[in-house]
């Protein structure tokens, strides 16, 4: 029976075909969104920075799109810079969005949506956060510089809703914004994000709560912005299953089982996440009023700022636990140790485990601003900032009975030069120094460049980028007490330099892109699960061409990276990875739109991470390769009017193919063939 829905839905896909209608969403540049105290009044104009920027999402149509009365940006929390941001309102490949397979080309989770999670593809790897804990979900947590702010004139609100499975093995995601504004200046909203996912193996359940109240005031004189963010995540760990021939040869077992019979490692163990932000940023603009030139408004002026100064504070709560009831005695060649017990070569305390860490954070800066633009003969903007961080580490001692505590601080000065006006030449430079405290001597400059010229009538964009960083090891890099793990090392500076470019040519739908980068003292997670340095120098060289193709209604999308390490036992990456997307798109209806599709994730094989639910990261195995097969959904992905709505079959490919490999890390099968589906509804009125 699946295999005649899958080869159905193929049928439907090949023989499709009807008028097809493309749209895509122009955003304001930040000149439009900083020097009117009404920002809605700024009708969106073309800018090819924003042009590029919306191509690296794909947001070839938004459900947004004729909302014009809508300005939306993210944050730089430490100079108050607001940058114009993409929608999450998008129509083309929604049904992809909602899969932990989205996150990259090539990714590595734990089966269930929020799971952790570590992107196979090097350079989409973000720096290390100071609570590490933070890392392996770091494409679920919420911060004030990922949130999107909104300024809108009517009342907007969103609700998701994505479901897969039977009761016993149910995997959903509720998320909603609703957001509102009082008068021109004020906007205040709430977003809600909640994951319930049982799922499909014994032991694996994960939940999210996440709510997050935020708002922002922008005048004349005075702009602000406030975030309040409660978070929690708790995911029961199985440690992996015990036989993966359940997956690879079924029929080997020699009897009748589902997914939540195949035998785990754990039992009644879990991680526990807790993050708690508060956040606060406010800028005061210095300027003048430019009069009209027309006599008849004499008195009436548009204020154009020319200096800003700003202050941020933010308060950050982070509480990370592992906790095990599986605690019944076993004999292990003559030892008695609890149940969990028996994987781990070292015990540093008796009892159950109960491992846990508290961190705080309170961040101050104090920011000033020359604005871009204020005179014409001003083609950049240049901001200065100064920051105190206070951190705050509780956990369990060398002897295991009671609790340590230490604390740290950090002073770092930097600045930002930039220039978004315009389209010959844009480019935003950053820099950053540690000048007291911890981070003594830490350093980062970063840079992007681009430029463009015509070509077929359309702006083909060149992009350079290149980055230079001395970064100190975090606390708990250094220090790290529990019942399986303890190091107290003296650890080196990472010294991490980056250079490379892109180039996005719209008349044939291509970018290319190419970078290397090298590393000295890289710091990762060994095979024996403990934490490691390595003094010499690693090259990472990456390659990535980005191809669309389309002929009348059907089209071939295709991402393709290359890369490779050149020490595959401290930074272990997959040569080849690859995502394709093929589909029809049409409008069945002139209110109708549909995409109609089959799409694959694929790398070759390598030694992909392990993951070690007690110390909550990924580290490198070097005993099981993972890849050389394909994570395929069967989708049809659907638009009317103010809703997107989507159905899919999710891992077709053993129901297709004469092998089952779809393993996303050692131990780790992805979800088992499913059905899922998805509602998304926009509501501005």
């Amino acid at each position: 029976m699946k295999n005649k829905l899958i080869i159905s839905l193929l049928a439907v896909l090949l023989c499709m075909g009807t008028a097809f209608s493309q749209a895509r969403i122009i955003l304001p540049d930040s000149s439009q969104i900083t020097g009117d105290p009404d920002s809605l009044d700024l009708l969106p104009r073309g800018s090819s920075h924003l042009d590029h920027l919306i191509h690296d999402h794909g947001a070839e149509a938004d459900s947004l799109q004729k909302l014009a009365q809508m300005t939306i940006w993210h944050l730089d929390a430490r100079t108050g810079n607001r940058m114009p941001a993409v929608s999450d309102t998008l129509l083309h490949n929604f049904q992809h969005s909602t899969l932990p397979d989205s996150y990259s080309i090539a990714m590595g989770f734990l089966g269930p949506l929020g799971s952790p999670a570590i992107s196979k593809i090097f350079l989409d790897r973000e720096e290390t956060e100071t609570f590490l804990f933070n890392n392996a979900y770091s494409h679920y947590l919420k911060d004030p510089e990922k949130l999107l702010f909104v300024n809108t004139r009517i009342p907007y609100s969103r609700l998701n809703y994505y479901r897969a499975g039977s009761a016993q093995t149910r995997e959903e995601r509720f998320d909603a914004r609703l957001t509102s504004n009082f008068g021109k200046s004020l906007n205040v909203g709430l977003d809600v994000d909640l994951i319930n996912a049982r799922g499909f193996y014994a032991q694996q359940s994960v939940k999210h709560n996440n709510f997050s109240f935020f708002g922002n005031y922008l005048s004349d004189r005075l702009e602000a912005h406030a975030l309040l963010h409660l978070g929690s995540i708790t995911h029961f760990e199985n440690g992996g299953i015990t036989d993966e021939q359940f997956i690879t040869d079924p029929k080997a077992v020699g009897e009748s089982f589902t997914s939540l019979d195949i035998p785990v490692r754990f039992n009644d163990t879990w991680n526990t996440l807790k993050n708690n932000r508060y956040f606060l940023s406010g800028r005061y603009n210095l300027g003048y009023h430019e009069l009209p030139q027309d006599s008849l408004r004499k008195g009436v002026g548009t204020f154009v700022p020319v200096a800003s100064i700003g202050f941020s504070t933010q308060f950050t709560q982070q509480h990370r636990r592992f906790l095990s009831y599986d605690t019944a005695y076993v004999n292990i060649e003559g030892v008695q140790m609890q149940q969990i017990d028996r994987f781990y070569a070292n015990r540093y305390y008796e009892g159950a485990v109960d491992d846990s860490i508290h961190f705080t954070s309170l961040k101050n800066s104090v920011s000033l601003s020359l604005r871009e633009g204020f005179k014409e003969w001003v083609k950049f903007g240049l901001s200065a900032f100064l920051e105190y961080d206070l951190r705050n580490y509780s956990m369990r001692d060398t002897t295991g009975t009671g609790y340590r505590s230490y604390r740290e601080n950090a002073v770092t000065v930097g600045g930002v030069l930039n220039k978004q006006q315009g389209e010959n030449l844009l480019f935003n430079l950053q820099a950053d120094l540690g000048v007291v405290g911890v981070n003594l001597g830490e350093f980062r400059a970063m840079g992007d460049l681009e430029t463009g010229f015509n070509l077929a009538g359309k702006r083909t964009t060149l992009t350079a980028e290149a980055y230079i960083k001395n970064l100190r090891p975090k606390h708990l890099q250094e220090n790290y007490y529990s019942k399986y793990f303890r190091w107290d090392h003296d650890l080196g500076d990472i010294r991490r330099v980056y250079i490379g470019g892109k180039i996005h040519i719209p008349f044939t739908q291509t970018t290319v892109s190419a970078g290397v980068e090298n590393l000295q003292n890289h710091i990762y997670y060994g095979a024996d699960k403990m934490i490691a340095q390595e003094g010499g120098n690693i090259q990472v060289l990456t390659a990535r061409i980005d191809q669309k193709l389309r002929l009348g209604v059907f089209n071939w999308d295709n991402q393709v990276v290359y890369q490779t390490s050149s020490n595959q036992e401290v930074i272990p990456l997959p040569t080849l990875s690859i995502y394709s997307n093929m589909y029809l798109k049409t409008k069945i209806v002139n209110e109708l739109s549909l995409q109609l599709g089959v799409d694959a994730h694929y790398h070759t094989k390598y030694y992909a991470p392990g993951y070690e639910p007690a110390l909550l990261q990924f580290y490198n195995q070097r005993e099981r390769e993972i890849g050389d097969y394909p994570i395929a959904t069967v989708y049809a992905n659907m638009h009317l009017k103010q809703t997107r709505f989507f159905l899919m079959f999710y891992n077709v490919a053993p129901q297709v193919l004469n092998k089952n490999e779809s393993f996303s890390l050692p131990g780790y099968p992805v979800n088992p063939f499913i059905f899922k589906l998805g509602l998304s509804v926009n509501l501005h009125n």
